[in-house]
C-alpha cells in the first residue's frame, strides 16, 4: 500500500520523493507531463549572493551543507553526476556595488563566499565587458536539472512507483496523505488555491558560446551542461502560459550586454512558470482541515537552492511530528 502520493515531478516533486523512499516510505509520483513546468527550464543555479546588495539568502549556509549531502547520495546511488561547483562571476554594475564587495572582503562571516576579484583587463581578453572588473564569488553550484530528474524518473520507474497520469479528486480517497507539488499549476487546486502564491514566467536561451565562464550582472551566462551555454533571464507575473516571446529574447541580449551575442545562434528559445509567493518563502505543511492533504511548493527562483533543506524539514515533520520552519509553514496565513 502506498504512504504518500506526491503530485508532480519537478524538482520539487522529485526531490520530497526521494528523502521520503530514504526513510523506508513507500511513494507514488503522479505526473503528467503538463507544459510551462518551470523545472522543465530551470538552469539550476545556486547562487550565495544575491541581488544588487549581494546579500546572503536565508539560511543559505544550512540549504548548502543539504544540498550536498542529499545530491551526491542520489549520485552515488544513481551513478550519474549533475551537481557540481562554479565559480560565478559577479560583473559589477556600480561604484558601490564594487565598495559593497570590496566592504564585504573585510568580513569573516564572508570569506566562504568570496574568492578575490578579477580586472577589467582580464576579461577585455576575452571579449567581456566588466568596465568595473568583478568580484568572484565561490560556493556558487549549478545543478543539471532536466539529466537529475531523468535519473529520478528511471529510478521511480524501475522501483514501480510512477504514474503517468493527472491527479484525479477521487485520487484523494485512495491514499491516505497526498502531497502536492504541482508548481504553479497550485492556483488550480481547490484545496489550497487561497494562499498568496506570485508566480512568475520567466525566458531563457541556449546559446552557441566559446566562453566558459560563469558570468552575472542579475542576468547570467551559464555555461550549460553540453555543447552550449545559457542566457537569462526574464519576469513576467501576467502572462503566465504565452510561451517564449520576441519581447523576452530582447530582454535577456539587452540585459546580458557584457558579451556581444547578436550574432550567435539559439538553438532553444524556453518559457517557464516558477511558482512564487508574495513573501518570498516557500508554502509547506498540513490543509487546515483535511489532515491527509499536504503542500509542497513556492520555491520560486531559489528552488534549486532551497528544496532539499526544506524536504528534510517536511520529511522529519509527516514522520516525526516534528515543527515546521515558521518561515514556511503555511499555516503562517491563517
Amino acid at each position: 500500500m502506498t504512504d504518500f502520493i506526491i503530485v508532480g515531478h519537478g524538482l520539487a516533486g522529485s526531490v520530497m520523493a526521494h528523502y521520503l523512499i530514504a526513510r523506508g516510505q513507500k511513494v507514488t509520483v503522479i505526473d503528467a507531463g503538463l507544459a510551462h513546468s518551470a523545472s522543465s527550464v530551470s538552469v539550476g543555479l545556486v547562487n550565495p549572493l544575491i541581488g544588487p546588495k549581494l546579500n546572503p539568502p536565508f539560511m543559505i549556509t544550512e540549504c548548502l551543507i543539504e544540498n550536498e549531502l542529499f545530491f551526491r547520495q542520489c549520485e552515488r546511488a544513481w551513478g550519474s553526476n549533475f551537481y557540481r561547483s562554479i565559480p560565478l562571476h559577479r560583473l559589477f554594475i556600480s561604484e558601490k556595488q564594487k565598495d559593497t564587495w570590496n566592504e564585504m572582503e573585510k568580513n569573516s562571516d564572508f570569506i566562504q563566499f568570496q574568492d578575490g576579484q578579477w580586472s577589467t583587463a582580464h576579461y577585455e581578453e576575452m571579449g567581456i565587458q566588466a568596465p568595473l572588473g568583478a568580484g568572484i564569488t565561490k560556493n556558487a553550484w549549478q545543478l543539471d536539472v532536466p539529466s537529475f530528474l531523468q535519473a529520478s524518473k528511471d529510478y521511480l520507474i524501475a522501483n514501480k512507483a510512477w504514474k503517468n497520469s493527472a491527479f484525479q479528486e477521487e485520487n484523494k480517497q485512495d491514499s491516505p496523505k497526498i502531497i502536492f507539488c504541482e508548481g504553479f499549476r497550485v492556483l488550480e487546486n481547490p484545496w489550497f488555491k487561497y494562499l498568496p502564491f506570485a508566480p512568475a514566467r520567466g525566458e531563457v536561451l541556449t546559446v552557441q558560446s566559446e566562453i566558459d565562464l560563469a558570468l552575472s550582472n542579475g542576468s547570467w551566462h551559464l555555461p550549460g551542461f553540453e555543447d552550449y551555454a545559457y542566457l537569462g533571464s526574464t519576469w513576467d507575473h501576467q502572462n503566465l502560459v504565452s510561451g517564449p516571446t520576441e519581447k523576452g529574447k530582447k530582454e535577456i541580449l539587452r540585459k546580458c550586454d557584457f558579451v556581444d551575442f547578436s550574432k550567435k545562434d539559439f538553438p532553444q528559445h524556453l518559457s517557464g512558470v516558477r511558482s512564487g509567493t508574495k513573501d518570498r518563502h516557500p508554502i509547506i505543511g498540513v490543509h487546515p482541515n483535511h489532515k491527509n492533504l499536504f503542500l509542497f511548493n513556492g520555491f520560486g527562483s531559489r528552488g534549486t537552492s532551497t528544496i532539499p533543506h526544506y524536504a528534510k524539514k517536511m520529511t522529519d515533520f509527516l514522520l516525526d511530528d516534528r515543527t515546521l520552519p515558521s518561515e514556511a509553514n503555511l499555516n503562517r496565513f491563517e
